[in-house]
């Protein structure tokens, strides 16, 4: 039988972003030894929003399904579900309201680009963003890194405010607003944008030294949080998955069609995971994370989502 996972019942199990982050990590290393399989996901459009359909596979644990996302018809954060299936047997296993799990894994997808691409006594962040996506992507880093000091910009300076004043009693570190985006990003080892922009919050001229970019909020053709100098700086540019990059990758694709960038230029997070391909030196290199997000990471998420569940008694039995 089916099991219907809630987010109420999602909340009452032991996941969180700690949590996240090992099996998100899993799934980049089953993608780089090709245990994995994560076709770019598709988007139908609709006059006001979309609907999504994101499949994946992990062949190691022998689970399957897809992430359906349905953005549209004045709903103003869409509903998001994950179907899991047995890859054996072909049951359905479970039906899971995503939103928090799809939080989780957001933030645990940069948070394993940081522990892979940044120096591991790296201790300062330039954020921008102070929305709810903002908080997990702040929690993400600290749980990798010795962060001690974030520099965080937002267009609204109360709510700025607001989140530097949360964050810093919630994580134990100086959290500070700053007045201008520029300063978010001045003298820092890591920024991390996490915006709803379609014109570039972070340029390049801001960046004053070497250090990691993780681009994790456009996630459309035509959404940019960063200007192309961001892009050609970069000793080594990373997505998470390069096929869905060249349909969703709007930083890039700006820089490709530019003629500023090409994508064997491009690597894949799973490949730096399993050691394929080594980055370059930190204290001299400039490196970009461009994140999508991805189905096997969905995949994984709602696989444990379900363990966790059946373990419990949590969740409802459905005959479908």
């Amino acid at each position: 039988m089916t099991l219907l996972i809630t987010e109420e019942d999602v909340k009452r199990l032991p996941l969180d972003i700690k949590a996240a982050i090992p099996l998100v990590e899993n799934t980049f290393r089953q993608s780089g030894e090709g245990t994995a399989e994560n076709p770019p996901r598709y988007r139908m459009p609709f006059k006001k929003g979309f609907m999504q359909f994101g499949p994946a596979a992990l062949h190691k644990d022998r689970r399957a399904g897809f992430k359906l996302w349905a953005n549209f018809g004045g709903a103003r954060a869409g509903h998001g579900y994950d179907f899991l299936f047995d890859m054996d047997s072909g049951e359905m296993l479970a039906l899971i309201h995503s939103y928090w799990i799809s939080k989780y894994r957001t933030s645990a997808a940069s948070a394993v680009a940081i522990k892979y691409l940044s120096p591991p006594n790296a201790s300062t962040i330039g954020l921008y963003s102070s929305g709810r996506q903002a908080e997990g992507q702040l929690e993400g880093a600290c749980l990798v890194r010795p962060i001690r000091r974030a520099q965080v910009y937002s267009r609204n300076a109360e709510k700025r405010a607001d989140f530097c004043k949360r964050m810093s009693a919630r994580l134990g570190i100086e959290v500070v607003p700053v007045a201008t985006p520029e300063a978010a990003a001045r003298d820092v080892e890591i920024v991390i944008t996490v915006t709803n922009a379609v014109d570039p919050v972070l340029c390049g001229e801001w960046l004053t030294r070497p250090g990691l970019v993780v681009a994790a909020g456009a996630n459309h053709w035509y959404k940019r949080e960063l200007d192309t100098r961001v892009v050609e700086r970069a000793d080594l540019i990373v997505v998470d998955e390069k096929e869905q990059a060249r349909v969703e990758g709007g930083n890039l694709l700006r820089a490709i069609a530019e003629g500023r960038l090409t994508w064997d230029r491009v690597e894949e997070l799973g490949d730096i995971v399993t050691g394929r391909i080594a980055p370059p030196d930190f204290a001299k290199s400039n490196i970009l994370f461009e994140s999508h997000g991805l189905a096997i990471n969905d995949m994984a998420m709602a696989a444990k989502t379900y363990e966790l569940a059946r373990a419990a008694g949590i969740g409802r039995e459905l005959e479908l």
